[in-house]
């Protein structure tokens, strides 16, 4: 045998690859047991009005429909986010039963599987569920006309003003979540973004006017989605949609020689109180700088370990 060194190091990497993998499966399957208990947790307590923001969009609601019976549709579907038949908590949902179903065959595949239970365990915390309904709070003052107020955000007014932010009409935290509706690009080549279903009558509420995206990127309001859950409330498949956007349309402005600004070039000013959940850290994060430290620190197979053990490049 000419080089025995090289079966020698190739069992060697093996090995490390299997107790990776091993160590992760272990790690995911204590994270499935948190989530499965997550949401049993926020299922209770939304099902028991311990969810401030949720119990806010119930009598949000019932004022909305004296306020604006032309939209008694409209609002049914934004009373539903607070509860377990919402879209918001029927997410997470899903997004937990695909995360058990992805691939695993790799270290890396492991990773990326922990990284994303990790941000749905987060997104389940009662804390940060009601910081993130929110959104749909606000989106209902804004429907009032100013009868119902704003939570954890600055008035419709001073954040305008702090954020030199356009009008985009009721509805405008909504914009830009896949939760809602979708961007599609027209032939003019131009992205424009279209509302799912029953939230199409925001189109009405805003005068009919299309939101493009770069309009839309360069100033758009404060939202929680964007400004502070959007790590935590996209799935990866959205992510990466996102992503690939900005990109194309940052590359199509660039070629005509117009400036173009992304959406998340800059946090938006307009939160008040909230959470320290929502303001910290996603803990995935701290997971990635700690797999890539462990990897490369512990030894030669561990080093060959790391160069395939990486999650996906994520982030506000």
């Amino acid at each position: 045998m000419k080089h025995p060194w090289i079966i020698i190091a190739f069992l060697f990497l093996v090995a490390g690859c299997t107790s990776r993998s091993e160590e992760l499966n272990h790690m995911l399957k204590q994270r499935y047991s948190q989530i499965e208990t997550a949401i049993n947790q926020l299922q209770l307590k939304l099902n028991a009005n311990q969810i401030s923001n949720a119990t806010r969009l119930g009598i949000y609601s019932d004022k909305l429909e004296t306020l604006k019976p032309e939209y008694q549709e409209l609002i049914d579907s934004l009373r539903r986010n607070a509860t377990t038949s919402g879209p918001l908590f029927l997410a997470l949902v899903d997004r937990f039963e695909q995360v058990k179903k992805a691939p695993g065959e790799s270290v890396a595949q492991l990773e990326e599987k922990y990284i994303e239970a990790s941000n749905v365990l987060e997104a389940l915390r009662p804390a940060t569920f009601n910081d993130a309904l929110s959104d749909t709070v606000n989106v209902m003052a804004d429907i009032s006309d100013g009868e119902l107020t704003r939570v954890n955000s600055l008035s419709k007014d001073l954040e305008a003003a702090s954020n030199n932010s356009q009008d985009f009409g009721a509805g405008s935290q909504y914009i830009g979540n896949p939760t809602y509706g979708q961007w599609r690009t027209g032939s003019d080549g131009l992205s424009f973004w279209e509302w799912y279903g029953i939230y199409a009558l925001f189109d009405n509420l805003s005068g009919g006017r299309r939101h493009y995206y770069h309009s839309w990127s360069r100033s758009r309001p404060y939202s929680y989605y964007h400004d502070y859950g959007r790590y935590r409330y996209t799935s990866p498949a959205n992510y990466k949609k996102q992503s690939r956007l900005e990109t194309r349309t940052q590359k199509s402005f660039r070629s005509q020689g117009k400036r173009f600004s992304s959406p998340y070039a800059k946090q938006r000013v307009g939160a008040s109180r909230l959470s320290k959940e929502s303001t910290s850290r996603p803990s995935s994060g701290s997971f990635r700088k700690a797999s890539s430290y462990r990897n490369s620190a512990s030894s030669t197979t561990r080093r060959g370990s790391s160069r395939t053990s990486r999650g996906p490049s994520r982030g506000k």
